[in-house]
Parts: C-alpha cells; sequence; structure tokens
C-alpha cells in the first residue's frame, strides 16, 4: 500500500462492462489520448485471441482512480535467464508492439501525479509473481519514482521529443513563422514558395470516417513509396498496423479524437498527417508526403499548415512525440524526454545478468530501433 492507494490485477470484464469503466475515467482531465477508450477499447478488439490481457487497477478503497492494460509474458533472455514480465498497455511482442505507444501511462491519472506510479512500483516489490515491469513510451512529465529501497532496479533509456506550444502563435496573427528562428523562418518561406509554384496552399482535414479512411489509403501509398525508395522498413510492413489504425479511424475514435489532413498546393498533391488530439493537445503520429523531389521539403510545408490550423481550432499544443529530425528541431519551442523503463526485483539472476550487461545491451539495442526507424 502507498499513500492510501493499492494495485490490483485481474482478469478483463465483458467489453461492455469495461468501456463504462473506462469512460468514467476517460471522463476526467488525466492521461492522455493513447490511454483513452478509442486507443486501448480499438487495441482490444484487434489483438490476437493468444495474447490474454488484464485489468490493472489503481484503487483507494473500492474507488477506481485509474487503469491500464496489463500483459503477463514469460520469456528467457540469452536462453539462459527466465523472466516473468508485465508490459503496460502493450504486449511485449515486437509485432505487435509497433504502433509504438506514447505518453503512456493510467486511464484516468495524471501521469504527472506520482502517487499512482508509486503505488505500482510499490505493489511490484511486494512479492506478487511479476518480476520485470515494462513500461514504454512514459512522457517527461510522467512522475515515475526513483526506486527507495534496493530491493527495485529502474533502468531507463530516454529519447528526445519535441512539442510546439501554439499558444506562441498568438502574438503572430497565427502564422508559425513568426514563432521560429530567423533561420527556420527562412527555410519555411523558401519551402512555402516552392510548392506555391503549382498553386494556393490548401489543407483539407477529413469530417467523415469514409473520408478519413480514403485519406489514409493516400498517406500509406505515398509513406510506403517514400520509405521503399530510400530501402528504409516502413511502418505498413507489419499488417498489424494497418489493422489497428484502419479499426480506429473506421469506427473505434470519433472526429473529435482522430484527424486526417490532405496538404496540397493548387492541384499538386503535398501529403497527408494523421494526428491524434485530447485535451488541447495534438499528437503528430504518421505522415504519408511527396518527397520524391529531394529540392523539396514537404514535411516542412505540411506540418505548418497543420500547426497553424490547429491553432485557429483552439487547440494548445502540437506535439512532434520521440524522435530527432531537423523539422521537429526547427519547429518545436519546447524539447523534453520520452522514457523507456523497466522495473526489476534485485534478484540474483538479474545481478548475473547485468554484470554480463545482456539485460542493459538488449534494452537499449531494443530502444535504437525506435530512434533509427523514426517511421513517421
Amino acid at each position: 500500500m502507498n499513500d492510501g492507494l493499492t494495485v490490483r490485477l485481474e482478469p478483463l470484464p465483458a467489453r461492455k462492462t469495461l468501456a463504462s469503466l473506462w469512460h468514467q475515467l476517460d471522463a476526467r482531465d488525466g492521461g492522455s489520448f493513447f490511454t483513452t477508450w478509442p486507443w486501448i477499447g480499438t487495441w482490444l478488439s484487434v489483438l490476437p485471441p493468444r495474447i490474454e490481457p488484464k485489468l490493472l487497477r489503481i484503487e483507494r478503497g473500492r474507488e477506481t482512480l485509474g487503469a491500464a492494460i496489463a500483459v503477463y509474458r514469460r520469456v528467457r533472455r540469452h536462453r539462459v535467464v527466465a523472466v516473468r514480465q508485465l508490459h503496460l498497455n502493450a504486449t511485449g511482442d515486437e509485432r505487435l508492439d509497433g504502433l509504438t505507444i506514447e505518453h503512456n501511462g493510467f486511464a484516468g491519472c495524471d501521469p504527472s501525479t506520482p502517487e499512482p506510479w508509486r503505488a505500482l512500483v510499490d505493489w511490484l516489490r511486494s512479492g506478487v509473481e511479476v518480476e520485470e515491469m515494462c513500461i514504454g513510451g512514459v512522457g517527461g512529465e510522467a512522475a515515475l519514482p526513483a526506486p527507495r529501497q534496493q530491493t527495485i532496479v529502474r533502468r531507463s533509456v530516454p529519447v528526445p521529443a519535441y512539442r510546439v506550444d501554439l499558444t506562441r502563435l498568438a502574438t503572430g496573427d497565427g502564422l508559425l513563422e513568426t514563432a521560429l528562428s530567423a533561420n527556420s523562418r527562412q527555410q519555411l518561406r523558401r519551402a512555402m514558395r516552392a510548392f506555391k509554384a503549382h498553386g494556393p496552399l490548401a489543407i483539407e482535414e477529413a469530417r467523415t470516417p469514409e473520408t478519413a479512411l480514403r485519406f489514409f489509403d493516400g498517406l500509406k501509398a505515398l509513406h510506403v513509396r517514400s520509405w521503399t525508395r530510400r530501402a528504409r522498413p516502413h511502418a505498413f510492413a507489419n499488417p498489424f498496423f494497418e489493422r489497428f489504425h484502419r479499426a480506429l479511424i473506421g469506427h473505434g475514435a470519433s472526429q473529435a479524437d482522430v484527424q486526417l489532413l490532405r496538404v496540397t498546393a493548387g492541384t499538386f498533391l503535398i501529403g497527408f498527417l494523421y494526428n491524434f488530439r485530447r485535451g488541447g493537445c495534438v499528437y503528430a503520429y504518421q505522415s504519408g508526403l511527396e518527397d520524391s523531389d529531394a529540392r523539396l521539403r514537404p514535411g516542412y510545408v505540411a506540418h505548418a499548415l497543420a500547426i497553424e490550423h490547429n491553432y485557429a481550432a483552439g487547440e494548445k499544443v502540437y506535439d512532434f512525440m520521440a524522435g530527432a529530425n531537423r523539422l521537429k528541431q526547427s519547429f518545436a519551442t519546447e524539447r523534453y524526454m520520452m522514457e523507456w523503463h523497466v522495473f526489476q526485483r534485485s534478484l540474483l539472476r538479474f545481478q548475473a545478468e547485468e554484470l554480463a550487461r545482456g539485460a542493459r545491451d538488449a534494452f537499449r539495442s531494443a530502444v535504437s530501433r525506435l530512434r533509427q526507424l523514426n517511421l513517421r
């Protein structure tokens, strides 16, 4: 027990009961889009039957203050070290976790509130059958505790992330360039002039699921072509990725939650952007851009118009999330860290594994793939 909070892990209730609980938690201010029912409910609906998720509750007395989905997994690392893992809002299977949840946490809880996180770590310490807890994609505002005793070891890998404070556009009539450095402003103007040769710049937001799915088809075509041309693995290589997002766009989320944008210059297609929204924050999740001409910068133009479009709609933050590139660094008003955490009980076999540097290297290698691929 910690701060009067307890943790309970139990089988999932009937979907209708679970949805009702989640909607109650979503009605609070806490949590990101990635912990709301549209994401979680869609994810549960498309997981293969071999995955057996459980409900993890953060409770005070009989009241559920927060919730997450937990997947228990037995693994054997290096063919020697047996580990009983618990993954928070993920499965531990790379083929299924390529969705890359970010701003992870508990539905109904502000991630900057430390008490639920402390309760979770104390629950791991208490002797439950779980030996290792994996919590990926946690935003820098999350108040995960440093273990207060030697019985728990935390290993973390940070990845830089970037976002734009849209309120900064207020002093410049809603134009992004007024919030940029002189060099970034010059690059953006040059990119816009190049595309304006094709006609006026325009941005269109899908207003129906049918239009959103059509935009998603266009995004896929451009995304796959771009990454294939550069001999890089693309996000759609795993069929589960597309199956999940088609379900999310088609019926799992409302138009208030999901944003599909098409950006054009006259009749010339610049690209598509796929974003999520919650609580004044826009999460820039995926893109498909016409980048066959290396001299042009479609990403600069598409995201600049999307940033201004969302400012005009009253949103407060445009979050590029994890991964570093020149565009994010040029446009962002804030750099923060997204972190991938593993909490381990301090067991002899883990200590031996650490001495051999196997666990740390394996963990860092897994996270480095996120940095290298950066499939957005």
